[in-house]
């Protein structure tokens, strides 16, 4: 109880000082990703629109054009969380081993929003961002588990590429939701709250993190995200969301 008061004085300083900032309303994905869930594939095939509520895995190839390329994963689940498990990155043209760091997600604390070698982007300050679970990957282990609402939050990790090279990331993912279809923003009307109905996964490779939206992040946006962080790892401590 004391850390939810701690949180709660923490969140009402943050606001008072960005004046009065509102919390994201069906903000739509940083554009640039080269794996959207929420769509079909540009050339039509392996149309990916249904959500998996057992682990399944997926594989995306991009071209680096930078020898350094932070590679990306942005999520949003309204009304329920996804988990994300195993992932790996490989260069095609040289046939390398996995060139993450703790790709696995074995590595860090328990509840944190960054496991080790990652780091954990939130510039929309949205709720029940993700955190480190345990015994939740695919074929156990611990997993990556995140329900944003409204909008999207994200890790990232610099990887040095080779201009030129072809790279193929591969991951694994599954839902603990009823929602059947990715959608990039909600669609069902509610665009304040866990009611809605927005759910997807998208992957970047390119020269920094991808910004969000249209939306300026000013300096004391960084108080209020930590604060909004703690208040969705205390609700995730029950696995579910409540409007």
């Amino acid at each position: 109880m004391r850390k939810f008061h701690l949180l709660a004085a923490v969140a009402a300083s943050a606001l008072l000082a960005t004046e009065a900032l509102a919390s994201p309303v069906n903000e739509p994905p940083p554009a640039g990703a080269f794996l959207n869930l929420a769509v079909p594939n540009s050339d039509g095939s392996g149309n990916t629109t249904t959500v998996p509520h057992s682990y399944q895995q997926y594989t995306a190839d991009f071209t680096a054009n930078v020898p350094e390329t932070n590679l990306t994963f942005a999520f949003r689940e309204d009304p329920a969380f996804l988990s994300l498990s195993n992932v790996s990155l490989i260069n095609l043209t040289t046939s390398s081993a996995n060139l993450l760091l703790n790709g696995n997600f074995a590595l860090g604390t328990i509840g944190a929003s960054a496991p080790t070698d990652w780091t954990y982007l939130n510039q929309y300050g949205a709720e029940a961002g993700g955190v480190l679970q345990s015994s939740c990957g695919h074929g156990g282990g611990n997993c990556y588990y995140d329900g944003a609402v409204q909008a999207y939050d994200a890790i990232t990790q610099v990887v040095a590429t080779t201009p030129g090279d072809t790279y193929q990331v591969s991951f694994w993912l599954t839902d603990n939701g009823s929602l059947t279809n990715f959608s990039a923003l909600s669609t069902n009307g509610n665009t304040t709250g866990t009611g809605g109905n927005g759910i997807d996964l998208l992957v970047y490779a390119g020269v920094g993190a991808p910004p969000p939206g249209n939306i300026p992040e000013p300096a004391s946006l960084t108080l209020l995200a930590a604060a909004l962080a703690g208040f969705g790892a205390l609700r995730r401590r029950n696995g579910t969301k409540r409007e």
